[in-house]
């Protein structure tokens, strides 16, 4: 079901936008061998949160996205 605020501002971030965001963000983390709270894990969170926001909701895309070559 999609959120109605979504209709308004897809900025804003309903509780299963940040579930999946969670989820992907979990897997970087443990991917990139990174503890939660390094500079690393708060850029990459910022990106995953920024290229959501413009509509990339797919998990495969987003992690192809999160990739530094990309």
């Amino acid at each position: 079901m999609t959120s109605q605020f979504h209709v308004i501002d897809r900025r804003i971030l309903t509780p299963s936008d940040i579930e999946s965001l969670q989820r992907v963000f979990d897997e970087e983390i443990k991917a990139r061998r990174i503890t939660h709270d390094c500079p690393e894990a708060a850029i990459l969170a910022a990106r995953l949160i920024e290229l959501y926001q413009r509509g990339v909701r797919n998990k495969a895309s987003l992690r192809e996205m999160l990739n530094p070559a990309a």
